[in-house]
């Protein structure tokens, strides 16, 4: 029977690695269609979903390569560079809450849309979500720079040299902003949205494209929800069973829960597209829409290009 760490290591390369390419593929995706759909119809949701969409690009690129290799390949570059120590704790300090914190925006924002009261809805404002947008990358990117200070390279191993911070990043920053209080947030308001969404539709109030953008919110949430809880669950465990005394057998199996809940975790980064692709119709026809104008630039380029060497010989 293979050892635990042999599994460990398979699924972090030949699940990982097809996963952050799938991921990387679909927000690429999203950033184009919601660059598109803000010229035509500029909604908060609309703002608040291409910013997570280019945030989880930033948090795939700089949390899950170096996490498929430290697991998949036994190459971690944090042991080695302290440039990398600290950026890399940088960057997944900040750009993690910022994508988390836009997709709780985008739910938020449902439930106003979706209000029968015209006083709650006044507060789904373009203007207010650009400015909301600014104060959370703000704040985000000052909660992160404490990474950038303490991290440092200790007998081999980049850790947070700050006891202070340590404590703040394993039980404030991940089990409580990033677990608790975002699936608390996101459940919340993702129940009241499609509540609301029952009701207008009966009464025939709420346009198609804004029921189905409230589905596909709906439909993200349960994802997100399910790769959070998944991750934060080990966490909880890790936290709770450091000081316990355990054998090669069960260290071998927590390394395997480790290597599964973590990269369950970037499917909260790298999923959407996906998700909105298969509940919406509108999102299908709006990515064919643009993969055929994409498609048809292309064949226009190509003649230019080949007419243009026919005039010259």
């Amino acid at each position: 029977m293979a050892s635990w760490a042999a599994i460990s290591q398979s699924y972090a390369r030949y699940v990982g690695i097809p996963q952050f390419c799938l991921g990387i593929l679909g927000n690429l995706m999203n950033i184009w269609i919601f660059i598109h759909e803000l010229a035509h119809r500029r909604t908060p949701c609309t703002l608040y979903l291409l910013m997570a969409s280019a945030t989880g690009l930033i948090q795939l690129m700089s949390g899950q390569i170096p996490r498929f290799l430290i697991l998949g390949f036994n190459d971690d570059l944090t042991r080695v560079s302290l440039v990398w120590c600290k950026c890399r704790q940088f960057l997944i300090a900040t750009f993690g809450g910022i994508a988390l914190t836009f997709q709780c925006l985008a739910t938020i924002d449902q439930f106003l849309v979706t209000s029968r009261s015209a006083h709650i809805r006044q507060f789904s404002q373009i203007k207010w979500a650009y400015r909301i947008s600014i104060g959370v990358f703000a704040v985000w990117i000052s909660q992160g720079i404490p990474f950038l200070v303490f991290n440092q390279i200790q007998s081999g191993t980049c850790i947070i040299g700050n006891w202070i911070l340590n404590m703040y990043w394993s039980y404030v920053y991940f089990l409580g902003l990033l677990t608790a209080i975002s699936i608390t947030v996101m459940v919340t308001f993702g129940v009241l949205a499609y509540h609301n969404m029952r009701l207008l539709k009966n009464t025939a109030r709420l346009y198609s494209a804004d029921q189905q953008l409230t589905t596909m919110i709906c439909m993200q949430v349960i994802i997100v929800v399910f790769s959070i809880a998944a991750y934060g669950g080990y966490n909880v465990y890790s936290l709770a069973t450091a000081s316990t005394l355990k054998d090669a057998e069960q260290k071998g199996k927590d390394l395997v829960a480790f290597t599964v809940t973590s990269l369950s975790a970037f499917l909260n980064y790298g999923s959407s597209f996906y998700i909105f692709f298969a509940s919406s119709s509108h999102f299908r026809q709006q990515t064919k829409k643009y993969l055929c104008c994409c498609c048809k630039f292309q064949q226009v380029a190509s003649i230019e290009v080949a007419t243009t060497h026919i005039t010259r010989r």
